[in-house]
């Protein structure tokens, strides 16, 4: 007979109790034949996730495709301590969340949840239920939702991300799922982003995908399957994303807009050049106001459309990185 859901949750408050260093180590997903197979078949990766060469704000960048995702971040759970208002001083324990790739409810995107812990609270809490019982057992708050995302897609242990010449990376980021460790990429490490609105939803920006008049396919070697600019590999566009990582309001969730610009634009064909191009700011074809909405720079396009398509495109922080 399977344990009570209250024996489940009593055990899980007294593991809390004893350090951290003297608990078992748990399970890991990939042990799992099922849960294994199904982060393979939903995580989003196959193989080495290629990095794309593309222009924001007139300069070179480079990002990767990925887990796709929606609209609405799932929570993520991070321990801290309480440093006074609003302070919360994160605790060295993995992040905790509820669900794995192929559930109805996962996300690549998380919004991060405080779980506020006494001064001197030391253990291992793997679980939603173990929260929640450590909650109860210490008369705790409810976790408080802040705008941080988390962007942290888990993945099979096999699968790769391509961080620059001959360098891949493999899925490193411990976080713990159902008393059980996955691994996850962890593109928000290196700088933590308010990309969340209150109630989950992540804030969508445009991402501008150029094609000549006259031409069926965009300026994106990889969707036509044609080494543009001659440099031996198919990584390289005129995409433009349009903002930054050093932006307030960065976000690796966008829209695609579809522009077709001039046949007599030029671009990385014409230059031989990835990081030359007539058009590298989305301020290049058209008026961008506070809260991104957009009106085209007639003499500068032809037509546009902004479709209903979302892509997870995270920004490379630095060469040899996420």
């Amino acid at each position: 007979m399977a344990p009570h859901r209250t024996s489940l949750l009593a055990l899980a408050a007294l593991a809390s109790l004893a350090g951290c260093g003297e608990l078992e180590p748990l399970p890991s997903v990939y042990d799992d034949p099922a849960m294994a197979a199904a982060i393979a078949a939903d995580d989003g990766f196959d193989g080495v996730a290629t990095l794309h060469n593309g222009f924001v704000h007139g300069a070179p960048i480079s990002y990767w495709t990925v887990a796709a995702g929606g609209e609405r971040a799932m929570p993520v759970y991070r321990l801290c301590r309480p440093e006074g208002g609003d302070d919360c001083a994160a605790l060295d324990h993995p992040p905790v969340i509820d669900a794995l790739p192929g559930d109805a409810d996962y996300s690549p995107f998380a919004q991060v949840h405080w779980v506020e812990l006494p001064e001197g609270w030391d253990g291992r809490l793997a679980s939603l239920e173990a929260i929640e019982a450590e909650r109860s057992r210490l008369g705790l708050p409810a976790p408080r939702p802040t705008s941080e995302l988390w962007h942290c897609p888990v993945a099979s242990l096999d699968a790769e991300i391509e961080v620059g010449p001959m360098a891949t990376v493999l899925p490193e980021t411990v976080v713990y799922v159902r008393d059980r460790e996955a691994r996850c990429f962890d593109f928000s490490a290196s700088r933590p982003n308010r990309a969340v609105l209150p109630d989950g939803t992540m804030f969508v920006r445009n991402v501008y995908l150029l094609t000549r008049e006259g031409d069926d396919d965009p300026l994106v070697e990889w969707m036509r399957d044609e080494d543009l600019n001659g440099d031996g590999d198919l990584r390289d566009s005129n995409n433009i994303l349009g903002v930054d990582l050093e932006d307030g309001d960065y976000t690796p969730l966008w829209r695609m807009v579809l522009v077709t610009v001039p046949a007599s634009v030029g671009s990385i064909d014409t230059s031989m050049d990835q990081t030359v191009a007539d058009y590298t700011a989305s301020t290049d074809m058209f008026d961008i106001a506070p809260d991104y909405t957009i009106t085209p720079r007639t003499d500068r396009l032809v037509s546009y459309e902004i479709t209903d398509q979302l892509v997870n495109c995270p920004l490379q922080s630095a060469p040899g990185a996420l």
